[in-house]
């Protein structure tokens, strides 16, 4: 014969699977908190339904032994209770398996001392017994149900040694009268494992479904914060951006500040066809750099949010006429077509910033468009007007027309060409269109052409005459100051204000300035916004104006288009304007102060009296 080795663990296994299984730990935690809960008002329940039914069966006969049953009832209820309190960690994962377990062996005992009342005390022969017993247990099993169900495990270690002793007592009397007795006691046995069963995978799948909230809530937790820390990494990276285009735009203002002012004195020379040829070239170069930098600042003073509309009644036909003389030229020179639609209407609005709007959209389609022309019109709806500007040029696809938008967007220039522009124009269309409390909309075909069109309110009053412009206040012996920590824009200044007959002083700090006051009395302040020991041109200028006892008139000039510096450069009220200057706008503002000064009779009024781009 073969040996043959059995392991009675491994044996005993099938015969134990139909038994109910613990669930998994993590499961069996939330089971165990749920039945822990109600666990104290349960035991609370089981002692006093103990100590009535003890006093119940004392009272109606010789039943000595119902007091002691009823003092280890109370007893296996308060260690039940107290004894899960030493139970270190009995609701987490690691020690749930331990508390279930106890708990099954406890509700047993239990059970056990249910079952033992009716096995010795359940006589038929006493049907007020029968019935207060009777009561009691099944009063006690339907609260087991109802909270230990969540474990299906716990409720059957209370269901079965509760109810099998019943039914074995009414199977001893072998009488046929409790036959209903006898089979009912397994139905209601049965009828309770139903329902918890039942019971317990509602809660299974409740405590289920309370994990997946848990993990969704987690999950809705760290995209939350993932898209905050990108929102935070953009906005940063955005600030970033702004800084270096701040610090990046004043560094290349500086140098093209100085080369325009020198080219300015260099045309007044002496020079011949040759040489007039390559200064034209200079200044074409020169122009192109400043317009780049004038589109930076324009986007800065939007992101700075010093644009505030000046609305009025103005005609818009003067103001298409104007763009026509400046851009029909250059439209020719591409060979295209370049028409406006004559208008009567009136609009109000500032009309800067219209035209602001009508310049950056006509230089987009020139700029994008190979044949055919450019068309500016007006249609009046109603009371607002539609202003439009439509060309035959490459066209937009539709997944573009928001992005175009965006800030150094370009389509067709995947090489970065420079003569396109940076892509801030229809980027400073939209701000000044959202400024003005109105929209540019798109419709284009690729292929075909695009119209871009926002409406303005028409104006019923007629709009005021624009004065004529005066003639140009002379310059002749201006006694000019002249504060820049730059060498070169220092000298270039000089040699473009002596051109005028200025007499001019140059210093190259607060401290050099102050001191020039004893011997050199100005006229007019031209300081550089930034100077050096942090000093700012600003504060140069109240020095200058507290140390003559008077106000003097005085130009800012800066080269920061950082929005916190465009802020407090305007909030000084003091003249401004932006590097690179160009002489004719330096002579515009001057005039304009002097202007002022003589209308006024004494000084000028210390508010802004130009900004250039």
């Amino acid at each position: 014969m073969t040996a043959q080795t059995t392991d009675p663990a491994a044996a005993a296994r099938p015969r134990l699977r139909w038994l109910p299984r613990y669930d998994a730990p993590r499961l069996l935690a939330a089971q165990m908190s749920l039945i822990d809960q109600s666990f104290g008002i349960a035991m609370v329940g089981c002692s006093l339904a103990a100590i009535i039914l003890a006093a119940g069966l004392m009272l109606s006969g010789d039943r000595p032994g119902a007091l002691p049953w009823a003092c280890a009832m109370v007893v296996a209820c308060a260690i039940a209770y107290f004894g899960r309190l030493r139970l270190p960690g009995r609701l987490t994962e690691a020690g749930a398996a331990r508390y279930a377990h106890g708990m099954t062996a406890t509700l047993a005992l239990i059970g056990a001392l249910w079952g033992l009342v009716a096995w010795l005390y359940l006589d038929v022969r006493m049907p007020a017994v029968v019935i207060c017993i009777l009561s009691l247990i099944a009063g006690m099993s339907a609260a087991a149900l109802a909270v230990f169900s969540a474990c299906l495990p716990v409720a059957i270690a209370f269901f079965l040694p509760a109810i099998v002793p019943v039914w074995v007592v009414f199977l001893a009397t072998g009488d046929v009268e409790y036959l209903p007795m006898f089979l009912g006691t397994p139905l209601y046995l049965c009828v309770l494992l139903v329902f918890a069963r039942n019971y317990a995978r509602v809660a299974r799948q409740s405590i289920a479904l309370r994990f997946e909230n848990v993990e969704l809530i987690s999950q809705l937790r760290e995209q939350t914060a993932r898209a905050e820390a990108a929102q935070h990494a953009a906005e940063d990276a955005s600030r970033a951006k702004s800084v270096f285009l701040a610090s990046a735009s004043h560094d290349l203002r500086q140098p093209l500040h100085a080369m325009g002012l020198f080219l300015v004195s260099l045309g007044r020379t002496g020079l011949d066809e040759r040489q007039r040829q390559l200064l034209a070239h200079i200044e074409a170069s020169s122009g192109a750099a400043r317009e780049m930098l004038n589109s930076l600042l324009d986007f800065s003073k939007l992101e700075a949010g010093v644009v505030t509309p000046r609305a009025r009644p103005f005609r818009l036909q003067p103001l298409l006429r104007k763009l026509e003389n400046e851009f029909a030229p250059q439209a020719e020179a591409r060979g295209l077509v370049y028409r406006t639609r004559d208008t009567t209407v009136t609009l109000h609005g500032d009309p800067t910033l219209v035209e602001l709007v009508l310049r950056n959209l006509i230089a987009n389609a020139i700029r994008y468009t190979q044949r055919g022309g450019v068309l500016v019109a007006c249609r009046q709806r109603g009371a607002r007007a539609a202003i439009e500007v439509w060309d035959t040029g490459i066209g937009i696809p539709a997944a573009q027309h928001r992005d175009i938008f965006r800030e150094f967007h370009q389509l067709g220039n995947p090489e970065r060409d420079q003569r396109k522009g940076l892509g801030l124009g229809l980027a400073i269309v939209d701000g000044l269109a959202h400024t003005m409390q109105t929209r540019v909309t798109l419709v284009s075909r690729p292929g075909r052409g695009s119209v871009f069109r926002f409406h303005m309110p028409q104006a019923w009053d007629a709009p005021e005459d624009t004065p004529r412009p005066l003639a140009a206040h002379s310059l002749d012996g201006l006694r000019v100051l002249v504060i820049d920590d730059d060498e070169a824009i220092r000298g270039a200044m000089s040699e473009l204000l002596s051109a005028w007959r200025c007499e001019c002083r140059t210093a190259e700090s607060e401290e050099e300035a102050l001191a020039a006051l004893a011997a050199f009395t100005p006229g007019l302040v031209l300081a550089d916004y930034r100077l050096r020991g942090h000093r700012t041109g600003q504060q140069a200028l109240d020095a200058i104006r507290q140390q003559l006892g008077r106000h003097v008139p005085a130009i800012i000039i800066t080269g920061d288009t950082a929005a916190d510096r465009l802020r407090t450069a305007h909030a000084t009220g003091t003249a401004l304007l932006h590097k690179p200057v160009v002489p004719q706008e330096l002579q515009a503002a001057i005039d304009t102060l002097l202007r002022e000064a003589a209308t006024q009779g004494k000084g000028a009024p210390d508010r802004q009296a130009a900004v250039a781009k």
